[in-house]
């Protein structure tokens, strides 16, 4: 019988270290927004500034994005 292993996580915003490193650095996370009703929350947490709707990212851990990177996401890898 063959048996699958994960070898990594998906890396969420909302995981709780994930969450806490973005919250030291700044960061705020919350879905988008449906201003048309009544603020309902809309798909994944995602990661932004914390007084600007960006970047958005529904991710924890990216290379290259200077501006998720100033708030806590982190292109360190887990393996």
């Amino acid at each position: 019988m063959i048996e699958a292993t994960a070898l990594n996580r998906d890396h969420k915003p909302e995981l709780k270290d994930e969450a806490e490193r973005i919250l030291k650095r700044g960061g705020r996370i919350d879905s988008f927004r449906d201003y048309y009703n009544n603020g309902e929350p809309i798909g994944p947490q995602r990661v932004w500034l914390p007084n600007e709707e960006l970047p958005g990212l529904a991710m924890s851990r990216s290379m290259g994005d200077k501006v998720a990177h100033s708030v806590g996401v982190t292109a360190e890898p887990e393996t």
